[in-house]
């Protein structure tokens, strides 16, 4: 029998940056269901790369294994055009980045109690991603490599999710990593990944107190005058006594994060679910209750702000805006796996289904020494992410509030906290069969059929009828 295909209409644009863009979008189905996911999309110019792609399906791949609340669930993926996209859980929220910066600009300090719930939130994600094993039982190993608090949401309801294992190194990946690579960003990786070594989950952990380190002291841990500078700190895991920044530490506190910043992954903790534990038991000796519904008081006052500058933004350009949003469709199609077209210019809408396991390895990655990182850089510029490991469409420099671009593509458009407006990818319900995607051009191809004339005739006519009403509706002064 025949799977009806998925649609995803778009709603907005939620972020760019110099690799990917990241959509709002409705996903329509049968009987009127409706539901808002997040489009995660590669940039077109970038569909050529193999390995950029490579990496992309990555993403996808380890995400499509997971179904946990504390990490965001990939929907769908899919191919068209010749750019791939993932359909994602769409997160309400903020990243803890905007959350982190913030607080800063209003001279907050981060209140220990939602700090530790956060890093126990993150914990649990991170258990269940390392502990996750295939149909035969086998562990996937999965690492995500790649924490920081732009990789951290949270929603209006506070509940804390991890986003893009663009990086992760798990057993069905596609891209294989290298031995000797550094992946992620400078700033977050542990002792063993800055010096080249074998990651494993107690990487993760190191990257998880240094989040928890930063929350409580207000400031970066490991930031120096250039990418190698950090990189020779990450080495040295020199941690400053965090009691000696913020007396509303315990004792108790300082001993459990520094235990999960120890130089040898040995004196670690060796799996999550232990430092999450261990937070979580100080918790209740802290004499204030903290759940939820506080870590949502966190995210509400960055939520009003970014909407009041987007209405802003739309009463200065409502036709901007309807012509950034016209007739930008996502399709998702059967699967039996055969790429069909839209009809328009010949280009292809479909892709074949996920399937884990079913791409040959790739080697990726540059050697250390091709990064530069010796040129020397101001502290605002410290700590940048790994450009060509780095998916994420809202990836910054974790606690500055610059936001990356790349020469050949347009600035980023949000960075879902702080200065910043859209929020964060998640993605929704079950894995399902690939997707295809229209075109994401405002009108349609020139060499389309007749269909294409009539939609572009509709889209004038749109336009038009949206511009009269604005001008005599007083938002167009005349």
């Amino acid at each position: 029998m025949a799977t009806p295909q998925q649609r995803y209409k778009v709603l907005e644009k939620v972020a760019a940056g110099g690799m990917a863009e990241v959509y709002r979008a409705e996903s329509a189905g049968l009987e009127g269901f409706k539901k808002i996911v997040a489009i995660k999309r590669v940039l077109p110019h970038l569909s050529e790369k193999k390995q950029f792609i490579g990496m992309f399906l990555d993403e996808a791949r380890v995400s499509a294994h997971l179904s946990h609340s504390n990490c965001v669930q990939v929907f769908d993926i899919g191919v068209g055009d010749n750019t791939y996209f993932i359909v994602m859980e769409y997160v309400d929220g903020a990243d803890l980045k905007g959350v982190i910066e913030y607080r800063r600009k209003h001279n907050l300090p981060f209140p220990v109690e939602e700090a530790c719930l956060i890093c126990v939130k993150i914990c649990e994600g991170l258990a269940y991603a390392h502990e996750l094993v295939d149909s035969k039982g086998d562990n996937l190993h999965i690492v995500h490599r790649d924490m920081s608090p732009p990789n951290v949401l949270i929603t209006r309801h506070g509940e804390v999710k991890i986003v893009d294992f663009g990086l992760a190194k798990a057993n069905s990946q596609l891209e294989r990593s290298e031995p000797g690579i550094i992946k992620g960003k400078f700033s977050y990786l542990s002792p063993e990944a800055a010096k080249g070594g074998v990651v494993d989950a107690r990487t993760d952990i190191f990257a998880v107190g240094i989040i928890l380190w930063e929350l409580l002291a207000g400031r970066r841990l490991f930031m120096g005058e250039s990418d190698l500078e950090t990189v020779r700190m990450v080495q040295a895991a020199r941690v400053p006594s965090i009691r000696e920044i913020n007396r509303d530490v315990s004792a108790e506190l300082e001993r459990v994060l520094l235990k999960s910043l120890t130089e040898d992954p040995k004196d670690r903790y060796q799996r999550a679910r232990d430092f999450g534990r261990a937070l979580n038991q100080l918790l209740f000796t802290m004499g204030r209750s903290v759940s939820s519904f506080e870590i949502a008081e966190l995210v509400e006052p960055i939520r009003k702000e970014r909407e009041q500058k987007r209405r802003a933004q739309k009463r200065q350009s409502i036709i901007g805006t309807l012509i950034d949003e016209a007739m930008l469709e996502f399709t998702s199609i059967d699967t039996g796996g055969d790429r069909k077209s839209t009809g328009g210019g010949g280009s292809v809408v479909g892709s074949l289904p996920l399937e884990i396991g079913g791409f040959k390895p790739n080697d990726w990655g540059e050697d250390l020494g091709n990064l530069g990182l010796s040129t020397p850089r101001s502290r605002e510029h410290a700590g940048d992410a790994f450009e060509i490991g780095n998916l994420a469409a809202l990836e910054d420099d974790p606690l500055s509030g610059r936001v990356r671009q790349s020469s050949s593509a347009p600035p980023r458009l949000a960075s879902l906290e702080g200065d910043s407006d859209p929020p964060p990818p998640v993605m929704p319900s079950p894995a399902r069969p690939p997707t295809s995607v229209a075109p994401p051009e405002p009108f349609p191809s020139p060499h389309g059929s007749g269909k294409s004339g009539v939609v572009a005739a509709v889209v004038v006519f749109v336009l038009l009828a949206a511009g009269a009403g604005a001008y005599f509706g007083g938002l167009i002064p005349h």
